[in-house]
């Protein structure tokens, strides 16, 4: 017997393919003829609660990790399953449950948001203690935080500088492809864990028919999007009646698949579209494919920005001297938002979608955020809070930078004077009112421009409509909006 065996430690990263530490892990253990691999996922719903993970996010990591075991099962690997209430309790479980097995390395991919790292140097401090090596690898980004950096040796806060520079590396390594699956191991001896089917606490109303988990299930829906839908992706991706975008974000979050996965496939399309590209297929070809990395990077940047400025974990705004804003206090708009029943129906229809799938359109996210944070004048963190609590791919890094650009706290944020008209935001991108009808039912007898504002309707029908007065004057609430931003 050749090699050490090792413990690998499953996170957001619920895949066999391109998976770093279970490649690491492999690699080291020796093979078939090696000391064999134990894998490890540990539920904590304390920690899920602390970080308001989505009950209908729990369900598709279970539905993922019932997948994972039988992949891994294939490598003659083990899943275990710990559980543990409090996230202080976590690193304990991983080096007591490595030591019983014994492992002499414990392989883990990096997370980057504040608890998380702390977790992870206790977890590799108390391994040290029992004389064991623990590995955290760069799996979640494409390339390590830190690594691209500005003349002057800062973190990137502009995205457009960062993509840059991301392709200037991409470019000097001639790319970042996938990893393969690993070569199957010894047996163990070690039997895996049953992975519950529901987490008290965490049971959601959400369709699980909408999300299939594992990995195989992300890949077909990445090379169906690839195959049908990323050249035409620029022209489509702000309709969210059309279904133009991959939905494959749920599956990124859950680490069902890569960054590095979807780069590839997007440069396979696009080479195909091209046979005679030459040059950079991340930079240049059809422009659907190109658009659609540049968006994939965004991911990448928002994990960047999170690692080198913590302070975007612990509910502070970037842009600090935005923490002056004094905003405003109103349980009756906060509610009326989270139930989509401000009397806005592109706002109202994007919240429904959001309660009855776990997912929203992206455009739709951002008209719902600008609303909440303009119009209504309400602290960007309580619509954060909300769309992590029941987003299927909640994701901090993402969640956190798309909230703040859209509140103009954040980095690379919106201008403060740049406010979405939402009736205007609602007639360029759902023209005929499709998306509205399919999430507003009450709405879905009004014709022509009224179903973007039925204000415009003769008061006799208004009324008939089981539909609310908006909250707000939009007018109003630009003008005292911008009077905030400008005070600072």
């Amino acid at each position: 017997m050749s090699g050490r065996r090792a413990l690998v430690w499953f996170r957001s990263d619920l895949r066999v393919r391109d998976n770093r530490a279970l490649w690491e892990a492999c690699a080291s253990a020796g093979g078939r003829s090696g000391a064999g691999v134990v894998a490890l996922f540990v539920i904590s719903p304390g920690e899920w609660r602390a970080h308001d993970v989505a009950p209908v996010r729990i369900e598709l990591i279970l539905r993922s990790l019932r997948v994972l075991r039988k992949d891994l099962a294939k490598l003659n690997i083990p899943l275990l399953i710990a559980h543990r209430a409090k996230p202080e309790d976590v690193p304990g479980v991983v080096i007591d449950l490595a030591t019983e097995h014994r492992c002499e390395a414990v392989h883990f991919n990096k997370e980057y948001e504040v608890n998380e790292q702390r977790r992870d140097a206790a977890t590799i401090s108390r391994g040290r203690e029992r004389g064991m090596r623990v590995t955290g690898h760069t799996d979640q980004t494409c390339i390590e935080p830190g690594e691209l950096r500005t003349g002057e040796g800062r973190f990137f806060t502009v995205y457009t500088p960062f993509k840059k520079a991301f392709y200037k590396r991409w470019e000097s390594v001639g790319g970042i492809a996938p990893l393969g699956t690993p070569a199957a191991q010894a047996e163990t001896g070690v039997k895996a864990s049953d992975v519950p089917e529901t987490i008290p606490g965490f049971v959601s109303k959400v369709d699980p028919a909408l999300w299939p988990g594992g990995e195989d299930e992300a890949l077909a829906r990445l090379q169906k999007f690839a195959a049908r839908s990323i050249l035409p992706y620029k022209e489509r991706r702000d309709f969210p009646g059309d279904p133009g975008t991959s939905r494959l974000s749920p599956y990124l979050a859950a680490g069902s698949l890569s960054h590095r996965q979807c780069i590839a496939a997007a440069i396979e399309a696009n080479l195909a579209a091209n046979p005679k590209l030459r040059g950079n297929p991340i930079e240049a070809g059809s422009e659907g494919p190109v658009c659609w990395m540049s968006e994939v990077l965004w991911r990448e940047f928002y994990v960047h920005v999170m690692a080198g400025f913590p302070r975007v974990c612990m509910n502070r705004a970037f842009q600090t001297k935005t923490e002056r804003i004094v905003w405003d206090e109103s349980p009756e708009r906060l509610a009326a938002w989270k139930a989509g029943r401000t009397g806005v129906p592109i706002v109202d229809a994007g919240m429904r979608q959001l309660l009855r799938e776990g997912w929203m359109h992206n455009r739709v996210r951002m008209i719902t955020a600008m609303y909440f944070t303009k119009d209504y004048f309400l602290d960007w963190r309580l619509g954060e809070k909300w769309f992590m609590q029941n987003l299927v791919d909640g994701f901090l890094a993402s969640n956190n930078g798309g909230w703040q650009w859209s509140a103009s706290t954040g980095t690379d944020a919106a201008p403060y004077f740049r406010i979405f008209n939402t009736y205007s935001q609602s007639e360029k991108f759902d023209a005929a009112g499709d998306y509205i009808r399919e999430y507003v039912p009450e709405l879905r007898d009004v014709e022509g421009p009224a179903i973007h504002d039925p204000s415009q309707l003769p008061g006799l029908l208004r009324s008939r409509l089981d539909y609310p007065e908006p909250l707000v004057d939009r007018v109003k609430a630009r003008t005292r909006a911008i009077e905030a931003f400008k005070g600072l």
